[in-house]
């Protein structure tokens, strides 16, 4: 998707917000993922920028709270 952004629009990112919060499963959630209404998630939520400082994705992704793990990776 960025380089499709970048070389077919010239849309260039240059940071992004990314947020990890636990809420509860909701009978929609719940239905679509197989699991328990109330059921602890994982929500992350991304709001990237372009070089000007405009908004070019927002995401929202849910996770099961009982399968998932995040694995992050720093470098200095």
């Amino acid at each position: 998707l960025y380089e499709t952004l970048a070389t077919a629009y010239d849309v260039h990112l240059t940071e992004a917000e990314e947020t990890i919060e636990t809420v509860l499963a909701t009978p929609h959630d719940a239905q679509l993922l197989g699991v328990d209404v109330g059921l602890p998630m994982l929500l992350l939520s991304r709001h990237a920028l372009d070089t000007t400082g405009q908004p070019v994705e927002w995401a929202q992704s849910l996770y099961r709270g009982d399968r998932y793990k995040f694995i992050t990776r720093l470098r200095r």
